[in-house]
């Protein structure tokens, strides 16, 4: 018992000797009273304890954030859905195998017939190159004071995430739906989208490069130029159609061209608005077939799809004006004309760096700011191995009524 007190004793004075020292340095006495620790670990400030906990809750949301900003774009979404999504332990570029030619030595023999041996050239590659996109998130110290218990703390890291997560879900939307021109051209060129704070920074390929208008311009594409090489041409037709007819009629031709060959027919229409409607109008009431597989309708978001013959047709808001040329994004050019494109998804690869894959950062502090902030950081690419499965119909009329 004794010894327990002398501890407690012990204990205390070893507390208040440092008051005890500064009021004799300072003439304040009442320091003496102030017990203050200078040995072993010193507690966590209130500010580390803020930020820890934002840090850690920030990472447990990470897999939601994947989840949520992928299914924000309907092409990527169904990309994954088929089985067409990747990982890519970073390297310079992202590689993509593809089929060009028939392989010759295909033959019929019977017992020791000989065999063709020759060396095929049919297989090459594509090189895409990574794209990389970021968001921040950021609290200064006056919301962390006025959020500053647990609950309303997470409260506010909840918001501010939710408002970064549909940032970068619309930012990787327009970048691969919308695209980027530079003036109205009719089929002018379809470009990546580029930083705002960096104009040398390039988002990944749109679908209205990856699917031109222009099948033969000389340009790029996975470091293949189509205009050299005819077998890295995709589909598109140009409409004339007037009548609900001649519009069905214009789906059906492209849809079977690209469809000829080995690799199936395309299983995805992306569409604007109005060319949906069009061809849901055109439908008589038995024909009007929504597709309601559960699979599908959460793969797609919820969104209504059409089921045009062995593809779901689903439309977006960004889908640019390919033929007269507008995009809707930055607002350059008027959408006068519709566009369709037909998507082969077994041709298409949604490649992310498997360790950038929508991650989050700690938060910190900038030199400059009172403030922590954190991102939300994604490297991938969206690639195509075949462009002569893909195709767009463009300059559809969007006064068909009848």
């Amino acid at each position: 018992m004794r010894w327990m007190w002398i501890q407690r004793i012990s204990s205390a004075l070893i507390l208040h000797l440092p008051g005890i020292a500064l009021a004799f340095t300072t003439g304040y006495w009442w320091l003496a009273l102030i017990p203050m620790q200078i040995f072993g670990q010193i507690p966590s400030s209130l500010t580390d304890d803020y930020g820890a906990l934002l840090t850690t809750t920030l990472r447990a949301m990470q897999p939601r954030l994947h989840d949520n900003i992928s299914r924000g774009n309907k092409f990527l979404a169904w990309l994954e859905s088929r089985g067409r999504f990747g990982r890519q332990d970073g390297g310079e570029r992202v590689k993509v195998a593809l089929m060009h030619a028939e392989n010759s030595t295909a033959d019929i023999y019977s017992g020791y017939g000989t065999l063709d041996t020759t060396p095929q050239d049919g297989i090459t590659s594509a090189f895409y190159d990574w794209a990389q996109l970021s968001v921040s998130i950021a609290i200064s110290r006056k919301e962390e004071r006025q959020n500053s218990g647990r609950s309303a703390a997470l409260n506010l890291l909840q918001a501010k995430t939710q408002q970064a997560e549909i940032s970068i879900q619309e930012l990787l939307n327009n970048c691969i739906t919308a695209g980027r021109i530079t003036a109205s051209a009719a089929s002018g060129q379809f470009l990546r989208r580029i930083g705002r704070m960096d104009s040398g920074a390039l988002g990944p390929f749109p679908l209205a490069a990856l699917i031109d208008t222009t099948n033969t311009r000389s340009v790029s594409i996975g470091n293949i130029n189509g205009n050299t090489y005819s077998f890295w041409r995709n589909k598109a037709d140009s409409s004339t159609a007037t009548t609900f007819a001649g519009y069905k009629q214009e789906l059906n031709n492209l849809y079977n061209d690209c469809s000829q060959g080995a690799g199936g027919s395309p299983d995805l229409f992306v569409s604007d608005q109005v060319a949906w409607e069009q061809y849901w109008n055109s439908l008589q009431n038995q024909e009007r077939y929504v597709i309601t597989e559960p699979r599908v309708v959460n793969v797609l978001g919820g969104s209504d799809a059409i089921k045009f013959r062995g593809a779901a047709w689903v439309w977006e808001e960004v889908v640019p004006d390919t033929e007269t040329n507008a995009e809707v994004v930055d607002a350059i050019g008027t959408v006068t004309v519709s566009t369709v494109f037909m998507i082969n998804s077994g041709t298409f690869v949604y490649i992310v760096d498997s360790e950038t894959d929508f991650i989050t950062t700690p938060f910190v502090r900038p030199e400059n700011q009172d403030a922590r902030v954190a991102q939300i950081l994604w490297m991938g690419a969206v690639g195509v191995n075949n462009r002569r499965k893909n195709g767009v119909l463009y300059g559809i009329s969007r006064s068909i009524v009848s």
